[in-house]
């Protein structure tokens, strides 16, 4: 019982690890998007204000499904033990 207790335990921090990686994958899609949308500002450029909006949510969106992930996986590891 104890090994199987182990490889999930494993595996929960593995999604744990999964959604720190997505957090950071989505901070750097909003600041990417940040500074899209200051050069389009900046150039009266719409299509990049768009897209550098676009980025700002795409990031957004992955910060917090990344949160729920690990989060998730944390709650589940605290109830096995």
């Amino acid at each position: 019982m104890n090994t199987i207790k182990k490889d999930v335990k494993d595996g929960l921090r593995d999604q744990e690890a999964e959604g720190r990686t997505q957090q950071a994958k989505g901070a750097f899609n909003e600041a990417k998007g940040k500074v899209k949308k200051a050069v389009g500002d900046a150039f009266d450029d719409k299509s990049l204000q768009a897209e550098g909006a676009s980025d700002q949510v795409k990031g957004n969106v992955q910060k917090n499904v990344g949160d729920a992930h690990a989060d998730a996986a944390r709650a589940a590891k605290r109830a096995i033990d």
